[in-house]
């Protein structure tokens, strides 16, 4: 059966970055993102496999522009970072680091934490963040992430500063280590208004975590959640797989996460990130 061209599309060079046409190609049960650099050749990649199929994920979608663009257009998408006028999306879920430290020194940390970290912004710098994002178009999801957020004391003075403000969704993005040594933290940032922890959960053997996180974890990963448990507070597990350690044992993972609902809500399964501290 030959290939079949779903819609065309622009991508960029993985070798020189220029921005190139693209197409969209069923081939079998899968779909191929297809594009053609004239300087260094054709480029194949699949996108999607399997069912469900593609098109039943996909529906028109309306722009929603950003009611106040926070940056110029200079070379235009996808060179440009940050919410320029010709951005067709405003901003629904944002990330916003709140510390580079971190308690941790994993190996495959893609931000690479916790080294020389510059001072915390104070409360005073993020509260102009959130209204910074309050002009260019209102309330949105917040994760504070980091480094890791909970080395701050003042965490849940950061949420409580964002929910007087009109946001309604903060999620925290954690190694879970102050969570389980801290039973009251759970409670405290609840009351703060954190809606959801967001935790690294890499597997249920601690020998993944002794190749991922640089030590055997899964014992405080387990505290972490019963504190979340026991104030009321969801948590939604985040594994970073890596071909060989972990896919293997990403079944237990969801069996594990079925066995603490209602307290966990999710798996958020992310891949390895080639860059950072990985590979060394």
């Amino acid at each position: 059966m030959p290939d079949q061209i779903l819609a065309e599309t622009e991508s960029v060079c993985p070798q020189c970055l220029a921005r190139i046409p693209a197409q969209r190609v069923a081939r079998g049960d899968a779909v191929y993102l297809r594009k053609a650099c004239p300087e260094h050749g054709l480029y194949e990649t699949v996108i999607w496999r399997g069912a469900p199929a593609l098109e039943t994920w996909l529906s028109p979608k309306t722009p929603s522009h950003p009611a106040a663009p926070l940056t110029e257009v200079a070379r235009g998408c996808p060179y440009d970072c940050g919410l320029c006028p010709e951005h067709q999306q405003h901003s629904c879920c944002v990330l916003l680091e709140v510390t580079q430290r971190c308690s941790l020194r994993c190996p495959v940390c893609f931000a690479d934490a916790g080294q020389g970290a510059p001072p915390d912004p104070d409360l005073a710098t993020i509260g102009g963040w959130f209204e910074r994002l309050l002009a260019s178009g209102g309330p949105c999801n917040i994760q504070l992430s980091g480094g890791e957020p909970c080395v701050r004391d003042d965490l849940p003075a950061i949420v409580a500063l964002g929910r007087s403000l009109g946001f309604s969704f903060f999620q925290v993005n954690t190694n879970g280590l102050r969570l389980a040594r801290e039973p009251d933290l759970a409670l405290r940032l609840r009351e703060a208004g954190v809606s959801t922890i967001f935790l690294q959960f890499d597997g249920t053997d601690d020998a993944i975590y002794t190749r991922l996180r640089g030590r055997p974890l899964f014992a405080q990963k387990q505290a972490a959640i019963a504190h979340c448990a026991a104030a009321g507070l969801g948590v939604v597990l985040v594994p970073t797989l890596l071909p060989g350690v972990n896919v293997a044992n990403l079944g237990a993972i969801i069996d594990f996460a079925l066995g603490q609902m209602p307290t966990v809500r999710g798996v958020h399964v992310q891949p390895i990130s080639y860059f950072g501290r990985y590979p060394q």
